[in-house]
This record gives C-alpha cells, sequence and structure tokens, in this order.
C-alpha cells in the first residue's frame, strides 16, 4: 500500500504543481480584488504543501512487505465499477456541449449513486436534482461562473 501511496502523491504533487504553474500565467488581483488566478494559486499551493507532508510522512514509515504486495489498481468488480465511472464522465464531458450541464449532470449524478449502490428513489432523485440544477444555480446566479447550457439551450 506504501507503494500505491507514493505514485498517487507524486501524482497529485504533479499535477499541484502544474496547476500553480498555470495560475501564475492569470493576474493574481485586479481593481476589484482577486484576480482569476487567486484561488487556483492558493488551492494549488495548499494541494502541493499537502502532498509533500504526505511524501514525507509515507517515505518515514516502514515498508510492510505484507501490505505492499497488494496491487495499486482495484480488480474484479470493483475495477469495472471505477472504469465505468471515469468512462461516465468522459462521457458527461462530451455530452455537456450537446445537451448542457443540467441534464448532463442529473443523468450521471441519478447513474452514479445508482451505480454505489443506492436503491430509494426519492434519495436518487433528490441527489441528481440538487446536484444538477441546483449546482447550476449557484454557479450561474450566485458565483456568476457560466456552466454550458448545450445546443439544446437547457
Amino acid at each position: 500500500m506504501r507503494q500505491a501511496r507514493l505514485i498517487a502523491t507524486g501524482a497529485m504533487l504533479a499535477f499541484c504543481l502544474f496547476a500553480l504553474w498555470q495560475s501564475l500565467l492569470l493576474s493574481l488581483t485586479d481593481r476589484l480584488g482577486p484576480g482569476p488566478g487567486f484561488f487556483p494559486f492558493w488551492l494549488a499551493l495548499i494541494g502541493a504543501a499537502l502532498a509533500v507532508a504526505l511524501l514525507i510522512t509515507t517515505f518515514r514509515e516502514p515498508a510492510d512487505p505484507a501490505t505492499d504486495a497488494t496491487p495499486i489498481l482495484p480488480q474484479g468488480p470493483g475495477a469495472s465499477r471505477w472504469f465505468a465511472i471515469v468512462g461516465a464522465l468522459a462521457a458527461v464531458t462530451i455530452a455537456m456541449d450537446f445537451v448542457g450541464f443540467r441534464i448532463a449532470m442529473l443523468v450521471f449524478n441519478a447513474g452514479l449513486v445508482i451505480a454505489l449502490g443506492e436503491r430509494r428513489w426519492w434519495l436518487i432523485a433528490l441527489f441528481a436534482v440538487l446536484g444538477s440544477f441546483g449546482v447550476h444555480y449557484v454557479f450561474t446566479h450566485w458565483l456568476d461562473v457560466l456552466l454550458p447550457d448545450g445546443r439544446l439551450g437547457v
């Protein structure tokens, strides 16, 4: 498990350093306050610091041959569920251009909750609606962030 944690933390550190570099290409401030690079900069910096801290603690712990023999990636039903979720994320990304954020995320959220084992229809519907229409409302009306409406205009 130590090897898996080192690989995952190293990948997270690389991602945070890349995000930090990209955020420095944007202005950190503008005349009204924080600029477009402000939040990505600080989030990437905090993520990089936490990744370094986790790398240090992982290197300090002794190697355990019993847990190091376990595979890094899931196998069996867990692997198929993992690949299905990643594939669904890719499909949602493509579908957003056509059907918009709200419909794409509605279908994805419902499918995700069902794939994770929930069977109560009211809970599935609540999560799907709040995770799509609710998130769209918060981002577009409160945060003034544009999300894709798609070709259908929804």
